[in-house]
């Protein structure tokens, strides 16, 4: 190889690399190739525009040029590889709202109570606020040997899915990835990682979401419905809401009007900032069997939401509460 092409080889591979570090690099690596260190040196500096401005304009091949600067090693300020997720807007003007169904281990008469309730309402969107599927069979809690069946678990839910989208043929529907979501993307991340970014582990492929027309807010994303109202499914907090009420938590935490689950029990909180502001938040009651074996006794309740939002953006909920089969 030619000195020349050479040099430029360096050059291009390396062109963060400081000069006198790239020329003890060729030299060591081409000993025959220059008498002495600062010799090649010196070629790199002129290929790089760093011997005057009359070199630099006299120079042929300018694509090594860089500007100049002081001598020494400079570390270079690195590109941030965070992935920063933007609100999911929601703008339709009547959504259903329901979370922690924990499918197949639901209430029957809890969630049939609801989607009557939606059967009436007519909704434009269905909003599934995480936690629909239960994924038992691959979470890290103990689990009866029984009652570990994947694919039952996949198969009623996608029956479920079916159901809800030939009984709302035209309403959107949309699901959040809620933390028993989560457990299936651990599961595969602990068990099989080579089979992470396979299309046929994804979500919308296991849940049969893209078959169904079904649009998907990522685990942490937040959505936001109009222009005021944010909805988490309630995992996404450090350290967990208020015990007490779950609303004053979203409250606390997130500053601004929210909607969330999680904690299966409805409640509501509201503030008035100084300026006038009103803060209101909402929890959402559950939709799943209320006595498992690892909570036998709670202070759980059933339930759902619907929000409108108006042309302006302005929003209205109206959390809703299931007892004994009837809505109040």
């Amino acid at each position: 190889m030619k000195r020349e092409q050479l040099l430029s080889d360096y050059l291009t591979r390396f062109p963060d690399t400081p000069t006198m570090t790239l020329a003890k690099m060729a030299v060591k690596e081409h000993p025959k190739m220059w008498t002495s260190l600062e010799s090649c040196r010196s070629q790199l500096r002129y290929r790089r525009g760093n011997t005057g401005s009359r070199s630099r304009s006299n120079l042929a091949d300018k694509k090594h040029l860089r500007e100049p600067g002081k001598a020494g090693f400079k570390f270079k300020m690195p590109d941030s590889i965070a992935d920063p997720m933007d609100d999911y807007q929601i703008d339709n003007a009547k959504t259903f709202f329901m979370n922690d169904g924990h499918v197949p281990y639901h209430d029957d008469i809890a969630l049939a109570t609801a989607l009557a309730h939606a059967d009436k309402y007519d909704p434009d969107c269905i909003y599934m606020n995480g936690d629909m599927v239960d994924f038992f069979s691959v979470s890290r809690w103990e689990k009866n040997p029984e009652e570990r069946n994947l694919s039952r678990e996949l198969q009623l839910w996608r029956q479920f899915l079916a159901h809800l989208r030939e009984r709302f043929p035209k309403a959107r529907i949309i699901m959040k990835i809620g933390n028993h979501e989560e457990r299936w993307e651990k599961y595969l991340w602990a068990k099989c990682p080579e089979l992470c970014g396979c299309e046929f582990t994804s979500f919308e492929s296991v849940l049969d979401l893209r078959k169904w027309g079904v649009e998907m807010v990522r685990g942490k994303q937040k959505a936001r419905f109009g222009k005021h109202l944010y909805a988490i499914h309630g995992h996404e907090l450090w350290g967990g809401a208020n015990p007490v009420s779950p609303a004053r938590g979203f409250q606390t935490k997130m500053g601004v009007c929210t909607i969330g689950g999680h904690h299966h029990r409805d409640s509501r909180h509201t503030v008035k900032s100084a300026d006038g502001t009103m803060i209101t938040c909402w929890s959402v009651g559950c939709l799943c069997d209320m006595s498992p074996e690892y909570a036998t006794i709670n202070q759980w309740a059933h339930g759902f939401a619907t929000i409108e939002v108006d042309g302006s953006g302005d929003f209205m909920v109206d959390n809703k509460r299931i007892l004994n089969g009837r809505v109040v």
